[in-house]
């Protein structure tokens, strides 16, 4: 067996062989890193090799070829799921394919099948969150459309195709998409009279050709480029005679007859491809399908895989991901939600503005907006604009003020003398947070005489009974909360949330310097203090306290350990179920990313900053360290959701606000210059800014990708 500088060394020496030998050497190598360990960097190495193998064009050659790469494929994937490597196989994969300029051999494509279909808009949505410049976007979908045109074995290559470009369209790279379009159209269209290929280009060329039809891409080169070759592929899918064949000749003379009729002015260029078509009558309604692009996802051919979530993301402002996620999961409780929507009496400042964030977040038609006034008015003291910080804390600050606010509208000065909610400063935040409850009411329990949205949707009220060890008097406090923060046992393998909230209702030993001040015996003694919940709330909020403050560093530091996500979780009043978590992703409480998952009734959604799309509970559920959840809502499941609020509903105000946010958006869309022929569009090609869209290419996260790794 040959140690590990030698296999290294191994997978350096590909380059210098032939196609065939580099591949079975890349073979041997693998089988030898299966006994050893298949480490990081040999990973890496792996994938970089792979490019480099020309694809053999003799029949007896290939055929042996494709035996060996489904070898490698085999070997890792298990290898990549047995260690946990898949983020650093496709991050070598996409540094390669978006910055080389020598071509790749699409044997390189065979790791994509490490990800599963229904993962790759996750996948797409980390590669556009990572701040990669224009440049090699462009040149990682150039790459990928070659490998198309001329690979079948990679059965993800064609979905992830189709959802980087859907990907690249919801955020406005027009340029990008027409360029790419251009060169590859002509051969992706020729390929659709081979029924192996038709599976994987097929897709893509509608979607090439209903993109002609937007304002924002209204030129017709990409379709000049397929004029010559109409009438043959038209001809050979009507001889075929299959579903596929068939469904696709009805689409290809739907959009060219289309398009014909759209670029009119170009009509001495259509003569003779109009002829061939008259054989061939478009459907009734193509112009209204087409139009609306409804064809594409009423397609049988056509699985459109980018679709819209239709959820509204928040644009970052500069490290405001602890902000954005906060907001969405707050959003996201529906019977918050529609409390503040339907308050019309009172109004400050703060709620008055998130009535109308609440509002255009339910029925704008942007992707995104931008949160300003929200953080404008509901930064805590001591959180600097253009910083990342705690979400935790942030969210604590924000009920807190929403709920002193309301109350003091609505019951005037004394009942502000009364309320023990008021602004903090930063160091009272930290202070706050160090707690187990969220905040103290000093009142009495049964002072309700208001109840405040806040309150309604979150409020519960623990009593601690506390016990003298030495006379064995007892006293009791009573504690309203919007939030329990648990803490980890210092023994903290294995543990899940309901383990966590069961710790946190334990008895608790009170000795050393959390002694028990006994008022009978007037001193320090050691005790007992039991908590318990007396009033359950009806969502219930849960912060893991994975963070804790270092003596040696004097910093707060990030507990990177795992913890089972329950699904429901159990209090002796009744059972909760799961619906909304932030996610904290990095080291530090300073540093890293956040954003959210949240269910709306069974489909679950991941916000994160402008970006939301569709995911699954698996994902969430199968998160690994340096990714954390952080902040979790539960339902009681004796509370049901109430539906989403019709417009109709909404105050007057509201109404304004969203017709002049739809009549703004299309006047932005009309606005928005069509790109020129041959031209290019002005635009930010930089970064986005810190904290805006996760750690990228360059982080330590592992868990890209969704459960397909085993986590």
């Amino acid at each position: 067996m040959c140690s590990k500088m030698a296999v290294k060394q191994k997978v350096v020496e590909c380059v210098a062989q032939s196609a065939e030998a580099r591949l079975q050497l890349i073979l041997r190598t693998l089988q030898d890193l299966t006994a050893q360990g298949l480490q990081d960097k040999m990973c890496a190495n792996i994938v970089i090799s792979l490019g480099t193998i020309h694809v053999p064009t003799d029949p007896s050659n290939y055929k042996q070829f494709i035996s060996s790469i489904k070898s490698v494929q085999e070997i890792l994937t298990k290898e990549c799921m047995k260690y946990d490597m898949i983020y650093v196989t496709l991050r070598s994969l996409y540094h390669e394919i978006s910055t080389s300029e020598k071509p790749l051999s699409p044997a390189m494509s065979i790791v994509l099948q490490l990800i599963e279909v229904k993962y790759i808009p996750t996948a797409v949505d980390w590669i556009l969150q990572a701040g990669y410049p224009v440049e090699n976007l462009k040149r990682a979908l150039q790459t990928l459309c070659n490998w198309l045109t001329k690979w079948t074995w990679t059965e993800n290559l064609g979905p992830l195709v189709l959802t980087f470009m859907q990907g690249l369209e919801a955020q406005q790279n027009y340029d990008i998409l027409s360029d790419v379009t251009v060169a590859t159209i002509e051969p992706f269209f020729k390929l659709l009279i081979l029924a192996e290929h038709r599976k994987s280009v097929g897709p893509i060329v509608l979607y090439m050709l209903s993109s002609m039809l937007t304002p924002t891409q209204n030129n017709p080169e990409a379709f000049h480029k397929i004029i010559p070759h109409i009438s043959s592929v038209v001809t050979h899918l009507y001889k075929e005679k299959s579903e596929s064949s068939l469904t696709y000749l009805r689409d290809i003379v739907n959009v060219s007859v289309f398009l014909m009729e759209h670029f009119s002015e170009c009509s001495n260029l259509y003569v003779s491809v109009k002829k061939d078509l008259e054989p061939y009558l478009p459907t009734s309604n193509y112009k209204q399908a087409l139009s609306e692009r409804a064809w594409l996802e009423g397609s049988q051919a056509l699985t459109t895989i980018y679709a819209s979530s239709g959820k509204v993301g928040l644009n970052n402002l500069g490290n405001t991901c602890y902000m954005n996620s906060v907001l969405q999961a707050l959003f996201m409780t529906k019977p918050f939600r529609n409390e503040i929507l339907l308050h019309n009496k009172d109004m400050t400042p703060l709620l008055l503005k998130l009535q109308t964030l609440f509002a255009l977040l339910q029925h704008s038609k942007r992707s995104s907006m931008s949160p300003t006034d929200i953080s404008n008015l509901a930064r805590p003291p001591g959180f600097l604009p253009g910083h990342q910080h705690d979400s935790s804390e942030f969210l604590g600050y924000l009920l807190d003020v929403l709920h002193e606010q309301e109350k003091t509208a609505s019951c005037g000065d004394e009942a502000k003398s009364g309320s023990p909610f008021h602004p903090r400063t930063h160091s009272e935040v930290a202070l706050h947070n160090a707690t187990r409850v969220l905040y103290s009411d000093d009142v009495t329990p049964h002072d309700q005489s208001y109840n405040t949205i806040v309150q309604t949707a979150f409020g519960g009220r623990t009593v601690s009974a506390s016990r003298c060890g030495e006379c064995d008097t007892k006293s009791e406090r009573v504690d309203n909360f919007w939030e329990l923060q648990l803490s980890f046992p210092n023994n903290s393998a294995n543990q899940s949330v309901q383990t966590l909230l069961d710790y946190y209702l334990q008895p608790e030993k009170l000795s050393g310097d959390n002694q028990y001040h006994c008022e009978v015996c007037d001193c320090l003694t050691d005790g007992e203090r039991v908590t318990c919940i007396e009033e359950a709330p009806p969502r219930l909020i849960l912060t893991l306290k994975h963070f804790r403050y270092d003596q040696a560093s004097q910093q707060r530091t990030k507990l990177l350990q795992s913890v089972k996500l329950d699904n429901h979780v159990r209090l002796d009043s009744g059972e909760y179920e799961l619906y909304a978590a932030v996610v904290h992703c990095g080291s530090s409480v300073d540093s890293g990313h956040y954003y959210t998952f949240a269910r709306d009734g069974d489909e679950w959604f991941k916000f994160n900053d402008c970006s939301v799309m569709r995911t699954m509970s698996e994902e969430l559920c199968s998160l690994k360290p340096p990714e954390t959840p952080y902040i979790l809502f539960y339902s009681r499941q004796d509370c049901s959701d109430p539906e989403a609020l019709p417009r109709t509903l909404l105050a007057p105000r509201l109404q304004v606000v969203i017709n002049n946010d739809h009549s703004e958006f299309e006047l932005e869309k009309r606005r928005r210059p069509a790109k020129a022929y041959g031209g290019k569009q002005n635009r930010d090609d930089g970064p986005p800014p810190p904290g805006c869209g996760g750690a990228g290419f360059s982080s330590n996260s592992t868990n890209i990708f969704g459960p397909n790794k085993s986590l």
